[in-house]
């Protein structure tokens, strides 16, 4: 009989550990796909709803940018260059209780001509908001471009 409920504990276990995995990969690349949609719509508010109160924008060459006050207006004048449409393709992810860090590589791309305009790896730290929501805390883009294979 305790065999039995060793086995049973077990299959269970593994069912919930693979639910739970599941449900794990399905929010990171929801949650990716909340920055690509909100960035490709150029849409600065929701985009910078998206960050913490004290966020950090490192990208590659340039000064890290603190606040999403002042992450909104990078990105709101990215916009206007050269008409972009960005691309993420997460390729790890590591879940705790209240963070997530998604890597994963990038493709900017002219929406017009469909020209790349850049590439390379990113990185998103995700914590947990006051309310449960999961926010944007460290956000880091990184050229030139190297695919994890």
């Amino acid at each position: 009989m305790k065999f039995s409920t060793f086995v049973l504990a077990g299959i269970a276990a593994t069912h919930f550990g693979f639910s739970t995995s599941l449900q794990a990969q399905e929010n990171i690349h929801a949650l990716a796909d909340k920055w690509t949609s909100a960035y490709n719509a150029h849409d600065r508010a929701t985009l910078g709803a998206l960050y913490t109160e004290n966020a950090h924008l490192m990208i590659n060459g340039a000064p890290t940018y603190v606040g999403r006050e002042k992450i909104e207006e990078f990105w709101a004048a990215d916009f206007k260059d050269d008409n972009p449409l960005t691309l993420l393709t997460v390729t790890h992810s590591i879940e705790g209780a209240d963070m997530m860090l998604v890597h994963g590589n990038y493709q900017v791309v002219d929406r017009q001509k469909g020209d790349i305009l850049g590439r390379g790896r990113f990185a998103h730290i995700w914590t947990k908001g006051p309310e449960g929501e999961w926010l944007l805390d460290r956000d880091l883009w990184a050229e030139p471009f190297e695919p994890f294979e």
